[in-house]
């Protein structure tokens, strides 16, 4: 009984049967060449098939590698190629080249000499030729993992696709590497494997060849098509075979059109699910395309997948370490999956050893390695499809930290044409090495978003990283006080521009460093990021120049000290510092009246008026704002004058001269939409709604300047004006109170209040916190008034506000009057109005009523 199979000779030999014949291997590689392919075709890796099959890894590479010629084990191989879902014949040419006998002869010899173990091994395939009628449907999915978790909205949206009768389309899952996309197709297919009666057909079409899979699907139906040997024909037999099945067909980590095309059965019962990296592929137009991005930050998917690998208890435990190491690997999957792996599996780690190493963005990426999981090789696929020069464009990304960044910026730091950038940048959106960014207006440049761990992964192919940094310099540097006003625009590069502001004070650009704080100085302001102002107006005093003589610092250039005192004057009077922010006031002012700068001199001498006005002091302010106003009506700035305006018509109602105090608003009201002013933005426009909501509520039109707030208050929001907001949230509530809505009110003066406190606006925390005080007085809550007002008193000392503290004791009289102590409310009361009468102020009448009436 001699089998002549290619280059094998036939000897006889000792075994299962001694009359057996036995075949022996005359190429010593033809073993690892067929294994090889086979396991080439299947997609798994060594690891993989170990996992699956209880053969040791280093087994089954000795095998491929050729270093075994014929197992000693046939169990063992018999395991394997039932794993890598080999039929009959592919299973018996495997086993004949490593000098076994077939499957039918393995059977033979079962019923001379039995083998229980062998028997369960081989009856996985049947004893007799089936027809397609009682075959069995395959199912080719590779192994199911372990744990699956989330991605449950788009399970949901997949399942009700992929399960509809006819498919038009085919449905693709799309992403950047490491990010899920096979793991959720193989989950998929184990969750719809009994709704597909013809089973479930899968490929890895980016490593096996598109014959071998042609070959594999029609073989899944008993149909030997490898007399087609070329792919046109192969591919319509296929076609007609699928034509009138119901299967999901699965194609995996596609690369190419050209890949799926000649997989593709026809439009009709049959599903196809395809997964790739490539956004740009031409078989995928009109395709149903599903996006997946890395585990949600604000979800709990990456902390349920710690769980199912380490234990939910220990990361309940721990949860603090385990949140910021998700958020240090950018949640994507398969970083979290082999960061969990390894504080399992290795000897000797904690979660705090691990995190620390994660920290360092030098060495994030060597510790994201296991065995044959690798974030870095997984980004080295898509890396590797790019030219030379869109790698280097690539890799001078990685100087961005921001959420996201423009076009134009991304040009800039490559040192290209902004054409050839978009170009660029769009190939690695289509190799998901970008993702999209926000949404700007159609007017301006498209942005992008870097992953994190790509951001690291760029920043290991950057060669010159100092010129790459000196370019964002330079870009930042122009760009920040072209848009020092834009609000919206700079809200969107805020974390670009602070990593260039970082980066200019540590390589010693101290004119670049001190144009960048200055010019984005108010737009810290508006948002309230009163501390981060803080902090860079503090590097920026210290700041030395280092480029030379010409260079620009506080201490060399008159008008850079001039700005740099006017905003530390303004923070300082943000944060309730008034005493600072009178002496910085005054040191610009003396500057802008050596300067000569008029603009500069009406600005600070209406700051100057106010914190006057604050102390009490209304002779003084008055003195600041009409020198102000009449620079500013010489000037011409319409909004300016009528900031000046307003304040004296504060001034006149707080002297009770109501008057004086309506016509100066009034004409401060009628100027804010002076020709000198832009075109409306949204903070432009939001003033005027907020003047003409002033108007109509002095006026007694409720419902109108509730609608003038109300649009305002959106404005404020969208621009980021935190202070805004507050006197907007403050305005809302009085309204509401008068309409009887107490609820309401409460609402707006506690966003207001958490709002002032969030940003430590100690004004308009005073201003909130006496406003509530007093209601709560009106609706008879004197427990909570008199903790109000207790607040408001010590706030007001810090604030050395004679008004504010005279406020305060008149609260605390009148709620401690209500709890019958009427000696100490009587004794608060009269400290009230001390206060009140040195200041010459409206309220001191109403504490003059309120005492008659105690003592009445």
């Amino acid at each position: 009984n001699f089998h002549v199979v290619n280059s094998l000779f036939l000897v006889r030999c000792r075994g299962v049967n001694e009359n057996r014949t036995r075949i022996i291997v005359k190429n010593p590689f033809q073993l690892a060449d067929l294994l090889t392919q086979f396991i080439k075709r299947s997609g798994y890796t060594s690891g993989q098939l170990a996992k699956l099959s209880g053969v040791p890894k280093p087994t089954i590479v000795n095998w491929m590698e050729g270093r075994v010629r014929r197992p000693r084990t046939l169990n063992d191989l018999v395991r394997l190629t039932a794993v890598l879902h080999l039929s009959e014949a592919e299973a018996s040419q495997l086993l004949q080249s490593a000098g076994h006998p077939t499957i039918a002869e393995l059977r033979l010899d079962l019923q001379q000499m039995p083998d229980e173990t062998l028997a369960k091994l081989i009856n996985h395939w049947e004893t007799k030729p089936s027809t397609t009628a009682n075959k069995p449907a395959p199912f080719q999915a590779m192994a199911h993992l372990p744990y699956f978790v989330g991605r449950w909205e788009l399970l949901e949206k997949l399942r009700t696709m992929l399960l509809a009768g006819d498919h038009a389309t085919i449905y693709s899952i799309q992403g950047m590497g490491g990010v899920g996309k096979t793991a959720l197709a193989a989950h998929l297919a184990y969750q719809l494997r009994s709704h597909f009666p013809d089973g479930v057909l899968w490929a890895r079409v980016d490593t096996s060849d598109t014959m071998s899979i042609l070959s594999t699907f029609a073989s899944a139906y008993g149909l030997d098509v490898r007399q087609y040997g070329d792919l046109g024909s192969r591919s319509r037999i296929v076609r007609e075979l699928l034509a009138n099945k119901r299967a999901l067909i699965v194609l995996d980590n596609a690369q190419s059109s050209e890949q799926v095309k000649p997989l593709l059965p026809p439009t009709g019962a049959c599903a196809v699910l395809v997964t790739t990296r490539r956004q740009d592929l031409a078989v995928m137009r009109g395709a149903s395309r599903f996006m997946l991005g890395p585990f949600d930050p604000k979800g709990k998917e990456s902390l349920l997948l710690f769980g199912q690998v380490l234990g939910d208890d220990r990361v309940a435990e721990e949860r603090p370490l385990f949140v910021e190491l998700a958020n240090l690997l950018g949640h994507l999957p398969l970083a979290v999956d082999i960061a969990a792996g390894r504080l399992a599996y290795e000897p000797g780690w904690t979660t705090t050893d691990f995190l620390q190493r994660v920290r360092q963005e030098q060495r994030r990426l060597v510790e994201l390695e296991s065995e044959d999981q690798s974030v870095r090789l997984s980004f080295n696929t898509s890396f590797q499809h790019l030219t030379e020069d869109q790698q280097q464009f690539f890799a001078a990304l990685a100087v961005f930290a921001g959420d996201d960044f423009s076009s134009e910026a991304a040009a800039a730091v490559a040192d290209m044409s902004h054409e050839l950038g978009q170009d660029y940048l769009r190939k690695l959106y289509a190799l998901s090495l970008l993702q999209a960014g926000r949404e700007t207006a159609v007017d301006q440049p498209n942005r992008y978003r870097l992953h994190l761990l790509l951001r690291d992964y760029a920043g290991e192919q950057l060669g010159d990283e100092t010129a790459v940094q000196q370019r964002l310099i330079y870009y930042f540097a122009a760009f920040v006080p072209a848009h020092s006003h834009d609000f919206a625009t700079l809200d969107l590069e805020q974390k670009n521009v602070l990593t260039a502001l970082q980066l200019a004070r540590a390589l010693g650009q101290t004119s670049d460093f001190v144009t960048g704080v200055l010019a984005i100085y108010l737009f810290w302001e508006a948002k309230g990021l009163y501390g981060l102002a803080a902090d860079y107006l503090r590097k920026m005093e210290t700041a030395c120049p280092l480029e030379g003589a010409g260079a620009v610092s506080p201490q060399t250039d008159p008008m850079i000290r001039l700005k740099f005192h006017h905003y530390r004057g303004r923070l300082a009077q943000r944060l309730g510092e008034y005493i600072e922010a009178e002496a910085r006031y005054e040191t610009a002012l003396a500057l802008a009246r050596t300067l000569q700068t008029e603009a500069h001199l009406s600005h600070l001498l209406r700051a100057l008026g106010v914190l006057a006005a604050r102390r009490g002091d209304y002779v003084l302010a008055d003195s600041y704002y009409k020198e102000g106003l009449a620079l500013a009506k010489a000037l011409g700035h319409g909004g300016i004058v009528s900031n000046f305006l307003r304040g004296l018509g504060v001034q006149a109602y707080m002297r009770g001269d109501f008057a004086q105090a309506e016509a100066f608003y009034e004409e401060g009201l009628a100027l804010i939409g002076m020709l000198d002013e832009k075109a409306p933005d949204a903070k432009g426009e939001g003033g005027m709604l907020w003047g003409l909501g002033v108007l109509a509520q002095e006026q007694g039109n409720l419902t109108q300047a509730q609608q003038y707030f109300e649009q305002s208050l959106a404005l404020a929001r969208q621009v980021g004006q935190q202070k805004r907001v507050i006197l907007l949230l403050r305005m809302l509530a009085e309204i509401a109170v008068v309409q009887n809505l107490p609820k309401l009110a409460e609402d707006y003066w506690q966003e207001a209040l958490l709002l002032a406190q969030d940003i430590g606006h100690r004004w308009q925390e005073a201003r909130v916190l006496s406003e509530w005080g007093e209601y709560q007085i009106e609706v008879g809550q004197t427990a909570v008034a008199h903790e109000t007002f207790q607040q408001l008193f010590r706030l007001a000392r810090i604030l050395q506000s004679r008004e504010l503290v005279a406020t305060a004791l008149f609260g605390l009289a009148r709620e401690t009057a209500v709890r019958g102590d009427l000696e100490l409310a009587k004794e608060r009361g009269w400290e009230s109005l001390d206060v009140f009468t040195a200041m010459g102020h409206i309220k001191m009448q109403e504490v003059k009523d309120w005492l008659v009436a105690v003592d009445g």
